[in-house]
């Protein structure tokens, strides 16, 4: 077990980041992984709610309107390098007895940190005059209020552009649309792994608004997933 190694401060770890475990599944049988990590560990799009001297607090939904669940760690985080409120992906096994997306304690075993963001009314005809790449989209999928986007990016070292925008002409309508926008930062970049949560309750929690229209370049053109209430 890990737990003891954190209960002090927990310093930002981004460096575990590991291929598929965001796809999350939890399996149960709890044993240890070739690199001496659980492998029931889950990984999992949150919220940092805030920390003390009894440790951190962390919200998330399974997926769409599941039931919010809190999890604490006996860690405190950095607040001068995470800020409360602020959405990022957390490595974790529970342990308080409670199966996996309940609410309960856990041990955590790494966090990494990912672009959080709002979407930005805007005209379509700028959204239109941007430099758009394709990218893979490996999960796109909501939780609450929350837009989550994991995705495969050709980049050097960040995005130029990473960017939710609404065409505000549809701003009031029942299904907004909006438009996830991806330019490079390099014509020979690598691929990578790229996390970022947008949030969507100035739009969602519109009375006029029945759902959202997400709209991205794809490998093979322009594809758009709609997300209903």
């Amino acid at each position: 077990m890990l737990k003891n190694k954190f209960t002090i401060t927990f310093v930002l770890w981004l460096a575990i980041l590991l291929v598929g475990l965001i796809s999350v599944s939890c399996s149960s049988d709890g044993e240890k992984s070739g690199d001496g990590l659980p492998s029931d560990m889950c990984a999992d799009f949150a919220t940092f709610e805030n920390t003390s001297g009894n440790g951190s607090v962390f919200t998330l939904r399974k997926s769409g309107d599941s039931e919010l669940i809190t999890l604490t760690a006996p860690v405190r985080i950095d607040v001068g390098k995470i800020k409360p409120e602020t959405r990022l992906i957390i490595y974790y096994t529970p342990s308080g007895g409670q199966m996996p997306y309940e609410s309960g304690p856990i041990d955590l075993y790494g966090i990494t940190a990912i672009q959080n963001g709002t979407p930005e009314p805007t005209p379509l005809a700028t959204i239109e005059s941007w430099t758009s790449q394709s990218m893979k989209m490996v999960s796109l999928t909501r939780s609450g209020e929350y837009l989550d986007v994991w995705a495969e990016l050709s980049l050097d070292a960040r995005p130029e552009r990473f960017t939710l925008a609404l065409d505000e002409a549809t701003a009031d309508s029942a299904y907004p649309e909006l438009y996830l926008v991806f330019t490079s930062d390099s014509q020979i970049g690598r691929v990578r792994q790229y996390y970022a949560s947008f949030d969507l309750s100035d739009i969602w929690d519109l009375a006029s608004c029945e759902g959202v229209k997400i709209r991205y370049l794809g490998g093979s053109g322009e594809e758009t997933v709609t997300f209903s209430k």
